[in-house]
């Protein structure tokens, strides 16, 4: 709370609330308003900076909703807003992994507490959100760079092909097909594929699967989720394409660690390519089998080259 203080010697002639001719002690408060005793007394305080409230403040608050919070002018002004009501946040704030390429938004307690989530990135949707017609829900960064036409997937998956074939420099022997799905059909199809993906349900961290690899026989096909944003897009596909590379390359590799640290470096450096950084190190902060897969990878490049990560991505861990 900003300091407040009563004033002696050359002093001012009224109160800044109430208008009235200042007699006996008055407070000075931190942002310069004078305020007599009468009203410091009566008045309702600021909750953040604890000012008495103006008539202005006064007017704007019982003018909101019901449990808006009792900010002075200033605190209203300069206070954080949550990203999702656009309300000033008064107390604890919260903050997620979200596609920011800047700081992470902030959060109120009550939005994080009762609003639904973004089925991508889970911060907490805006009041005026729909769902998609499949029940998911997309926050306003996660809408904007979404992806909903089938042919701009399928151009974002040329791109994952090309970007990943230059990366590795041993390309694919079979393209996997592509398929569009539903949440809900994705989690069928993973329940179906299950005994043919070793640790299929182990090391996710509770994070939503996005998309699944599976060969049978001389097929393979990618399913990826649909109406993704951009780089979760791209970045899910160069992923399901290091998993086809290593069941071509290297089938008899089982541990999850090498797996999906193997995917995770290359869903890396695709993103690097193609200029999403911010977007790539989040991965890097995990600490899940994914984050640590990566990280192992990264630092096997960083000492011993991009030959190595392939070797290891093999099953030579030596």
């Amino acid at each position: 709370m900003p300091k407040q203080s009563i004033e002696v010697g050359k002093r001012p002639r009224f109160c800044n609330l109430c208008g009235q001719p200042l007699v006996g002690g008055y407070l000075r408060h931190g942002d310069g308003v004078i305020c007599c005793l009468t009203c410091y007394a009566n008045r309702s305080h600021c909750v953040r900076c604890g000012a008495p409230l103006d008539d202005a403040a006064l007017a704007r608050t019982r003018a909101g909703a019901s449990d808006s919070p009792w900010l002075c002018t200033h605190c209203f002004r300069s206070a954080p807003r949550c990203a999702a009501c656009h309300r000033p946040i008064v107390a604890v704030s919260y903050t997620f992994e979200d596609l920011s390429e800047t700081r992470p938004h902030r959060y109120c307690e009550s939005c994080v507490k009762t609003r639904p989530r973004c089925d991508v990135c889970r911060v907490p949707v805006a009041p005026d959100v729909v769902p998609l017609d499949d029940g998911q829900y997309r926050c306003a960064l996660c809408a904007a760079q979404m992806v909903r036409e089938p042919q701009q997937v399928e151009a974002i998956y040329r791109e994952a092909l090309a970007a990943f074939s230059q990366i590795v420099g041993s390309p694919l022997r079979v393209t996997p097909r592509l398929e569009i799905v539903t949440r809900l059909q994705m989690g069928t199809i993973r329940r179906s594929h299950h005994t043919m993906v070793p640790g299929s349900e182990e090391g996710s961290g509770g994070h939503h699967i996005l998309g699944f690899f599976v060969r049978h026989d001389a097929a393979c096909s990618i399913y990826i989720e649909r109406c993704l944003p951009r780089s979760v897009l791209l970045g899910t596909l160069a992923h399901e394409l290091a998993h086809a590379w290593q069941s071509e390359y290297a089938p008899q590799v089982q541990d999850l660690l090498v797996c999906e640290g193997f995917a995770e470096w290359a869903a890396h450096h695709v993103l690097v390519a193609s200029g999403q950084r911010t977007m790539a190190a989040r991965a890097t902060r995990r600490e899940d089998v994914y984050g640590r897969g990566l990280r192992l990878y990264l630092t096997t490049e960083r000492k011993k080259g991009r030959d190595a990560v392939l070797r290891l991505a093999s099953g030579d861990r030596a």
